[in-house]
């Protein structure tokens, strides 16, 4: 085992950046060792000592290692295997990407599937460096909680810069490049008003302020930081052509004052950059390769080359993908806003949304949002992704993580009549791992409980009460009849006494139920599998009730 765990360690430190992660490698080892799925335990304690002693060591000590132990894991995954093409222009070590969140709320799906996975599974895949780069610099829209929240969402999904930078607190670099710019007369200073300048642009006629001369336009500039001029007075463009046939290329704005309080700067500054130019001077200075963006920014592309040109800098490689669409109702932050603040949703974790936080809290992994993103890929075609799909990947990984318990909705008591005399029942954590143990569950053969649907359609008929025996139903009474485990017989969860009030809560509804009282034993976070219901997080106990957060089938 410790060598099989070794290779498969060593090959996944040499693919990214010399450090093995533990979880990406457990699946590894279950997806090509079948004879270890029932060793689940032992493979990840012996991954973690492996993981330790092999991120101690260089990448060049790993490569010779593993070489010896396994020559033919040097050999990089193919497409297929790895999920995601090899970048242009792309060369081990020296790829740097980025990650760009506005702090106006915490993440959601869409953001984690394109924005954040794919760049920070090339930097991993070349041994790079992910960058998370806080864009704040419209005050109007920013607020302090969400860098943290933004933050907390990544380590839930177990992506961990290699940098952060916030943009607000690199305003003297952008204000260095704009005066130089000023000074070359690629920025100037304009006085019209919006709908002017529209005017102006729809006729592709330059405005008067063009023709000032660096001169003027450097004392507006200082005028401007000195706070002598008021917000929506100036606007700095960027000079290009008024003949330029996409309208968006027509001199774009790049610096505005703002009088609005900061959340991190207060009023310490009042001319902030743009969009394009910010992005310019930020993926310049931090040595950005690759830039990942959806099609719908293609404008935004060909703004910031312009302004790469002026400065004299070569622009990074850019690739563009399509959206991804989720069924059901859009949710845009701002309608997630309004929900909280109506109590339509109890907050950014409510099981209806589609953020990081909530999913998470259903028990959603960090490997399905990876191999989500891996398969979802670089397309510019537009994907539209069914829960079917997501749920499924989410499945594979939690099945041999959760242990079973049983819970029962709607219950309907019942009784056992004519059985041994049985106190106690064990049954294992997990049927395809026994080396987890069993647990034992209580029995009063007058109290036991099934579901309300299972006792609707089991009148006057044999079935088996999973783990107690074979059971004749009439009525409320049921008359044990052997434990021979019979091949076609219908199998059913139950709940005897004590049990634990649980509450399940679903995108749809709240279930309340019973469950066996080894529920009130795990700590939240605990992934389980309710015997068909579905899997789960166990949220909190408290006072005898169990709060289940509901995944999915």
């Amino acid at each position: 085992m410790r060598e099989i765990v070794l290779k498969y360690v060593l090959q996944n430190a040499i693919f990214y950046s010399g450090k093995a992660d533990s979880g990406a490698v457990l699946g590894k080892v279950m997806a090509g060792e079948p004879a270890l799925r029932k060793k689940v335990q032992e493979v990840r304690k012996e991954i973690e000592q492996a993981v330790k002693q092999i991120n101690s060591i260089s990448p060049e000590q790993q490569k010779v290692w593993l070489e010896t132990l396994a020559p033919e894991l040097l050999k990089k995954p193919s497409k297929s295997q790895e999920g995601l093409p090899d970048l242009p222009g792309a060369r081990t070590g020296r790829v740097v990407t980025r990650f760009a969140p506005s702090p106006t709320g915490p993440l959601n799906i869409s953001h984690v599937l394109r924005a954040v996975m794919i760049n920070y599974l090339y930097a991993k895949k070349y041994r790079g460096k992910f960058i998370l780069r806080f864009e704040d610099t419209d005050s109007s829209k920013v607020s302090k909680e969400y860098y943290d929240m933004i933050k907390e969402d990544l380590k839930s999904i177990g992506v961990k810069p290699g940098l952060t930078v916030i943009q607000s607190c690199r305003m003297e670099r952008y204000y260095l490049f704009a005066a130089r710019l000023i000074r070359k007369r690629r920025i100037f200073a304009c006085f019209c008003s919006a709908e002017k300048f529209r005017e102006f642009s729809k006729k592709k006629r330059p405005c008067p302020d063009e023709r000032a001369t660096a001169q003027k336009n450097l004392k507006v500039w200082k005028d401007a930081l000195a706070g002598k001029h008021k917000e929506g007075e100036v606007v700095f463009r960027f000079r290009t052509s008024m003949r330029e046939p996409n309208p968006a290329l027509r001199n774009p704005a790049v610096f505005r004052i703002s009088e609005e309080k900061h959340p991190l700067q207060g009023k310490k500054y009042m001319v902030w950059p743009l969009y394009n130019y910010a992005n310019v001077i930020d993926d310049h200075e931090l040595g950005v390769t690759h830039v990942f963006r959806g099609k719908e920014h293609e404008h935004n592309t060909a703004i910031q080359k312009k302004i790469y040109d002026a400065l004299g800098w070569k622009t990074p490689t850019v690739l563009n993908f399509g959206m991804i669409y989720l069924p059901g109702e859009k949710l845009h932050t701002r309608d997630i806003k309004e929900w909280i603040a109506q109590k339509k949703v109890s907050g950014w974790d409510d099981p209806k949304l589609h953020t990081v936080r909530a999913l998470v809290r259903r028990g959603f992994l960090p490997d399905m949002f990876r191999q989500l993103a891996e398969n979802t890929g670089l397309s510019k075609n537009d994907i539209r992704l069914g829960w079917e799909n997501i749920e499924g990947i989410n499945r594979k990984i939690i099945d041999p993580l959760a242990n079973r318990y049983m819970v029962v909705k709607e219950p309907v008591r019942i009784s056992v009549r004519s059985s041994p005399r049985i106190k106690v029942v064990e049954e294992p954590l997990h049927p395809d791992f026994p080396e987890r143990g069993k647990k034992k569950i209580p029995v009063n053969l007058e109290s036991i409980w099934i579901s309300g649907e299972d006792f609707s359609n089991l009148d006057d008929r044999v079935f088996r009460l999973k783990g107690l025996g074979n059971i004749h139903l009439k009525g409320k009474e049921g008359y044990y009849t052997g434990n021979e485990i019979v091949r076609d017989m219908q199998k059913i969860q139950w709940v005897s006494e004590p049990n634990v009030t649980v509450r399940i809560v679903t995108p749809e509804k709240i279930i309340k139920g019973i469950g066996e009282p080894n529920l009130a034993k795990l700590k939240p976070g605990t992934l389980i599998q309710m015997e068909r219901v579905g899997f789960g997080r166990m949220d909190k106990v408290e006072n005898g009730l169990v709060t289940i957060f509901f995944a999915h089938k």
